[in-house]
């Protein structure tokens, strides 16, 4: 197609396509993360190209985080296919949106398809690629499994040939939970050996801000954009270095990027100097994102502001066994206050609260955004924290990983999507430390 095959291109093909004694595909499933700018578009083409013309009647699809996008990606592929030399082996080009597709000779089809329930089914598939992997959650990744795992059941006794699947992306955000998963396997000691893995990008010990180091990691760097290009590409990052090291670095974002700084974070931390008075105390409860975990936090008035402290046993996998944890708190502390955020991912257990009498204070999206801003002040104040913490490797790491989001006017909440990781430690102790200020009253009553 007159483009010849860039070093790292070459070797991700000669492993991912690697054929057995007989000419089988020896994997079934290839995952390949690297930066944008690297040229993954044309290897995933030449791959669906290859494979369409091994034989007739083949099917090859793509799909990336929409059906729109896939589409439009599509016709990027068929643009470069057409000014190719060999364009005869496929000259039928349809662009029209639903029937977009490829066709060669005998009859093979190269197709884009919408990454939604149902979008295969009846049809079969020889290799089947999937781009912008990180867009994905796991839920949304099972439903699409759903629909092109049974395209491949029968095509090797058909065709000879074992099905591939491409997965294709950068590193993602707290949001690619179905990325998150399969790479933290794939990383592992234990990895799947029947899996084609490549990982390109920054090493855990680079410095993102580190130009020069960054240009060194790229695989396209020199081929397909030079030093200086690079800095152009840092400029429209300007407002988001924590992107830019994604884009870029192939690195996930927030350890790049805090919102909290990491000094002001650490004089926030409360060493025991001086013990906190005796009062009352309000629990916050929170569940990290499609329900990775959930965090009870305890907070108390200390000083000039306010003490918080995730509770023991109060940080666990999923959010199953919360609601016992917060019956059992409930019991022990009958004066004490109870706040869970009644939207977002912690709505259900919201729910379960409020119908098993947990006594909850009312809270709106306001109510969040002016939490966040005095837990922020709090900790960043000039004259010394008023919002302090004791020591928990969860909140030091939802801390690290905290991101914005914008309510709109200039405020901002702690953005648990756009994090890496799971923010639920701060998430609680956040809304805690808003409880302790909004206590119900305790009725006193004298007998006489």
């Amino acid at each position: 197609m007159g483009q010849p095959l860039l070093p790292w291109q070459r070797y991700q093909a000669d492993v991912s396509l690697e054929v057995d004694a007989a000419g089988v595909f020896v994997y079934a499933t290839s995952v390949t993360t690297v930066q944008r700018q690297a040229g993954k578009t044309t290897l995933d083409l030449a791959g669906a190209i290859q494979n369409c013309l091994m034989g007739p009647r083949r099917r090859a699809w793509y799909t990336a985080q929409s059906g729109q996008h896939a589409t439009e990606k599509f016709l990027e592929m068929a643009e470069l296919w057409e000014s190719s030399a060999i364009r005869a082996l496929g000259p039928n080009v349809r662009r029209s949106n639903g029937s977009a597709a490829l066709a060669f000779e005998r009859g093979s089809k190269f197709r884009p398809f919408a990454p939604v329930e149902g979008a295969l089914d009846g049809k079969q598939s020889d290799r089947t690629s999937l781009d912008e992997f990180w867009y994905w959650t796991s839920a949304q990744y099972a439903v699409l499994r759903q629909s092109f795992s049974p395209t491949q059941t029968t095509r090797r006794m058909v065709t000879g040939q074992r099905p591939q699947t491409h997965i294709w992306s950068t590193e993602g955000t707290v949001e690619s939970t179905a990325l998150n998963a399969l790479l933290d396997e794939l990383r592992g000691d234990n990895a799947d050996p029947t899996i084609a893995f490549f990982d390109w990008g920054l090493r855990d010990d680079d410095d993102p801000d580190d130009l020069d180091t960054v240009y060194a990691r790229h695989p396209g760097a020199g081929y397909l954009f030079n030093r200086e290009d690079l800095d152009g590409f840092r400029a429209q990052f300007a407002d988001s270095p924590g992107e830019f090291a994604r884009a870029y670095g192939n690195r996930r974002t927030g350890a790049t990027e805090r919102v909290i700084p990491a000094e002001p974070w650490k004089h926030a931390r409360w060493n025991e100097e001086t013990p906190p008075a005796p009062g009352r105390v309000c629990f916050a409860a929170a569940v990290g994102v499609d329900g990775v975990d959930t965090t009870i936090t305890a907070t108390q008035l200390h000083g000039p502001g306010t003490l918080s402290a995730v509770v023991k046993d109060g940080w666990m996998e999923g959010s199953y066994g919360a609601m016992r944890k917060l019956q059992e708190l409930h019991e022990k502390y009958p004066t004490a206050g109870f706040i869970i955020d009644p939207s977002g991912p912690s709505a259900a257990l919201h729910d379960e609260a409020e119908r098993a009498g947990i006594p909850l204070i009312p809270l709106k999206m306001g109510d969040v955004v002016g939490a966040t801003q005095a837990t922020f002040s709090g900790i960043i104040n000039p004259s010394g924290p008023t919002w302090r913490y004791k020591p928990h490797d969860k909140l030091d790491a939802a801390a690290e990983l905290a991101t914005k989001r914008f309510a709109g006017d200039g405020t901002w909440l702690f953005g648990r999507r756009a994090s890496v990781g799971s923010i639920s430690a701060l998430e609680s102790a956040n809304l805690g430390s808003y409880g302790i200020h909004h206590l119900p009253a305790i009725m006193a009553f004298q007998l006489g």
